[in-house]
């Protein structure tokens, strides 16, 4: 190397002896594109791969048409259902043939929202969100369509305005107190001396007028107050009021200019939407494809589609109790007709999808909803008599689930039904601040993504006898295993699952200048005493921080192993030991978080951007403010279209290992939104999807808190919480999410050892559901992490817990052999925090999650404990 530099040197100096200034300054301007080019180069290691072709549903055969006045039409049936529709109203009524209980899609006497089979949600290029319900602007003016199709039939309801409900096209925004008197109200009042109106609609129109202006001495004029669109029912009296007193759009413009103000005559919004509804065996299926709606009004975009909102609801009239079921965290029911005015209503975001829009600000709830399903049940646990459970099948990746609650009393408030019901967001948009997020005094603009190309699919299983909520459970594991073709396993083993600490980086400070410093806080020695000292056990082991520097590690296009944690003989070894004694060894790799640069990785073009066309930077919250705080460890998110660069990479150089853990694809939610440049939540996880398959092909995965519809790829899940978010109004927590795993993938409770509650939590969830009690463990002292990023590392010391984990175990261990089946066969509620599980083996185990004693059929359990029968 000393050779190269002095031979350059020389060269360099024979140059500036013989060549000109111009020529010199070309060779430098070659030097700074050559140091430019060696900078770049890296970057094309990671490769871009263009986004899927999703395959678009495309509609369904028309057979013949439906004539509006048909009366109510049998337009499907299969051998336990009947579909019919009633062109008046176009309810959708599902009847099952051996009980003939129905379940209806709308309510033919309510309201003009419980008379339509969806609410859309439009925004305008001024930024005005508004909502129309397809009663009013398709049932009502008889502008829709009816096909019969192979199976069902296709709506296509073609929304739009017949009279424009904007007030400014028919009344000025300002107008002269003198013209206001003439033109309004003394003009009215001549109408009721001559008799032309009575006086309850001359009262109706001047109310109308006084709630819409306020006097402005100043400008001497009346303005309109409003300055969002006014209430509904004002505005249709006041456009009667122009009708009778024959206000023309003339005189609008007349009086409106002198303000100086401009009146636009806006054409109205217009969206063809087609649905089509279906039996599929005894299920009800919804289809719609965003890619077939028409947006005939280019002025506005479709933002949002509350898809059959009254499918299955029911009064307090109809029904006396029973459940609503949302997938929030674990799963979590609300009572019907218990409607509490301090909660309102239920509404979250599937897969927390909303993330990007609310990136800077701490989320809300500690628990995300991970299944794409709800449900209702019409009564409670063994006295219900039906219900239906919606899976969403596709649309997911922007699905919303909601539900309303009634109330059993007249002044209880709530509305008039029980619902529960999946809307999509069709078009991701956010306000973003100019000045930055957290300032609200600068300018705003609006980001959005337009009008994506999706899927709106809803599977209702339908249950028209008795349905508990673990029925529901077991038709949506049956429907996992029928649709992906999995294999139900038992695994009849008590196992503790450990996530193991390795490498990790440290701020140093050599002569006062920054150094990073990364160190091993289990080695792969100590691992394996580690294993060694906790004997018998069956383990399932995540080792995390080994790959590209550790848990500080760059991009994950190479597998290059990390010196800190020890040789690769040594590795070789632990995995030997592992292998020989029947312990699962994992090896963790994130391919999404990318925390230093190196591998190629430059965030500008590999990154994922934001809302704000920004490359998103992921710092920890600080709890106090919920904003993002800069004492935290940061990293980027990796673009999805070049995931599969990354992935092919890593494979590539993984071949001796064939045990992954992946700590980030299966749990996180991806898309980017960098303008002109975005990938959508559905061509995301389509990528996602891809490249977890890729990874099944020659590894066996542990998937970190996977999504349900990723469960398909792992052997484990691990950190998979028994709780819901806390929402307010929820009732009862049920372990919803456990009981559709229980034999498709082992799944570990959170980690005990971090946890403020005692081991008996984690003892009772691996006893009533055959959850993995995990630990979170290091070999070394905690004290080397004092004042870095890492200071929430707490109680991980192996020397300091390994007896309790022991102690844990061999508790878990003797009440395992009273059970000796991890099969469930039935989960029941027996009281608040009391459950009940059968196993298939006929034992059953009652668990008691209060902090004090209950007594159940004359047994009194323990605070935190339980009762096997055998």
């Amino acid at each position: 190397m000393k050779e190269l530099i002095k031979k350059f040197s020389l060269k360099v100096f024979r140059i500036f002896q013989k060549h000109t200034i111009l020529k010199l300054a070309g060779l430098v301007l070659v030097i700074y594109l050559l140091i430019l080019g060696l900078k770049w180069l890296p970057t094309l290691q990671i490769k871009f791969t263009a986004p899927p072709e999703l395959a678009q549903q495309e509609l369904s055969t028309s057979l013949d048409t439906i004539a509006v006045d048909a009366g109510e039409t049998l337009v499907a049936e299969t051998e336990t259902k009947a579909l019919y529709i009633d062109p008046a109203t176009l309810n959708l009524k599902v009847v099952d043939k051996a009980t003939n209980t129905t379940w209806n899609s709308v309510h033919e006497q309510g309201t003009v929202d419980e008379k339509s089979l969806i609410k859309i949600t439009y925004m305008g290029e001024d930024n005005t969100v508004l909502s129309w319900d397809s009663f009013t602007y398709a049932v009502e003016n008889k502008t829709f369509q009816l096909d019969r199709i192979e199976g069902g039939v296709r709506i296509t309801l073609d929304l739009k305005e017949l009279d424009s409900y904007r007030i400014n096209e028919y009344i000025p925004q300002k107008i002269t107190i003198e013209k206001y008197e003439t033109t309004f109200i003394k003009a009215l009042e001549d109408k009721a001396a001559a008799g032309e109106i009575t006086e309850d609609n001359l009262n109706k129109y001047k109310t109308a007028l006084s709630l819409i202006y306020a006097v402005n001495d100043e400008e001497n004029c009346y303005y309109n107050k409003y300055s969002t669109a006014p209430p509904l029912s004002i505005v249709k009296q006041l456009i009667e009021m122009t009708k009778v007193l024959n206000y023309t759009t003339e005189q609008l413009m007349a009086d409106s200019a002198d303000f100086g103000i401009t009146v636009s005559i806006e054409e109205p919004a217009n969206f063809i939407i087609p649905i089509e509804a279906k039996l599929d065996g005894d299920d009800f299926l919804v289809q719609v494809a965003t890619d077939q709606i028409q947006n005939i009004n280019q002025y506005y975009t479709l933002t949002r589609v509350d898809l059959f909102p009254y499918f299955g609801s029911v009064g307090p009239t109809e029904v006396a109790d029973g459940h609503i079921l949302v997938p929030d965290g674990a799963g979590a029911l609300l009572n019907l007709n218990e409607f509490d005015p301090n909660f309102g209503s239920y509404s979250r975001p599937l897969y927390n999808n909303t993330y990007y829009s609310n990136f800077y600000y701490l989320n809300s709830y500690p628990e995300n909803l991970h299944m794409p399903v709800f449900g209702m049940t019409y009564g409670k646990g063994e006295a219900s008599t039906g219900g239906f459970m919606g899976i969403v099948e596709e649309g997911d990746e922007t699905g919303i689930i909601t539900a309303t609650l009634a109330s059993a009393t007249e002044d209880g408030g709530g509305g008039d039904y029980n619902r529960v019901f999946a809307s999509f967001d069709v078009t991701q948009y956010a306000q973003v601040s100019i000045l930055g997020p957290y300032d609200s005094s600068g300018g705003r603009f609006m980001a959005s993504t337009g009008t994506m190309d999706m899927n709106l699919n809803v599977r209702y299983k339908l249950y028209p006898t008795k349905v508990t909520y673990y029925d529901m459970a077991k038709s949506y594991k049956d429907y996992l295993v029928q649709k992906y073709n999995l294999t139900v396993h038992y695994d009849e083993k008590a196992k503790l699952y450990l996530d193991v600490t390795g490498a990790l980086t440290l701020d140093e400070r050599i002569l006062g200048l920054p150094h990073d410093k990364v160190i091993s806080m289990t080695t792969y020695n100590e691992l394996k005493s580690i294993m060694e000292d906790l004997g018998d056990i069956p383990l399932v082991v995540n080792y995390m921080g080994i790959f590209n520097d550790g848990l500080s590690h760059k991009v994950m296009n190479r597998a290059n192993l990390t010196r800190a944690n020890g040789s690769k003989k040594e590795l070789k070894e632990l995995m030997t030991y592992a292998k020989e004694n029947q312990q699962d060894l994992f090896l963790q790799a994130d391919f999404s978080k990318i925390y230093e640069n190196g591998n190629g990785f430059k965030d500008s073009i590999h990154g994922i951007y934001n809302l704000d066309n920004y490359p998103v930077l992921v710092y920890g919250y600080d709890y106090a403010s919920g904003a993002l705080t800069a004492l935290s460890k940061t990293y980027h998110l990796l673009n999805p279209v070049y995931l599969t660069s990354v992935v092919d990479g890593f494979i590539k150089d993984a071949k001796s290992y064939d045990m992954l853990s992946i700590g980030d694809l299966a749990t996180e939610y991806y898309a980017s939104y960098r303008k002109d440049d975005i990938v959508t939540p559905t061509e995301s996880e389509a990528i996602i999807n891809t490249n977890l398959e890729k990874l099944t092909q020659t590894k066996t995965l542990a998937l970190n808190n996977p999504e349900m519809n990723k469960i398909i790829y792992g052997k484990y899940a691990s950190d998979i919480s028994r709780e819901s978010s806390g929402y307010g109004g929820l009732a009862e927590e049920i372990p919803f999410r456990q009981l559709v795993m229980n034999g498709l993938i082992g799944y570990t409770t959170l980690n005990v050892n971090e946890s403020g509650t005692s081991e008996d939590y984690f003892l009772l969830q691996a006893l009533e559901l055959g959850s993995y009690p995990k630990f979170t463990i290091t070999a070394e002292n905690l004290d080397v992490l004092k004042n870095s990023f890492y200071t929430d590392y707490i109680s991980r010391q192996y020397s300091l817990i390994g007896d309790d984990m022991k102690a844990l175990y061999q508790k878990y261990e003797e009440a395992f052999s009273q059970i000796n089946s991890m099969e469930i066969t039935n989960h029941e509620i027996v009281d608040q925090n009391v459950y009940k599980t059968v196993y298939k083996n006929g034992v059953t185990v009652i668990t008691n999650y209060n902090k004090y004693p209950v007594v159940v059929n004359d047994q009194e359990i323990e605070a935190l404990g339980y009762l096997i029968h055998q």
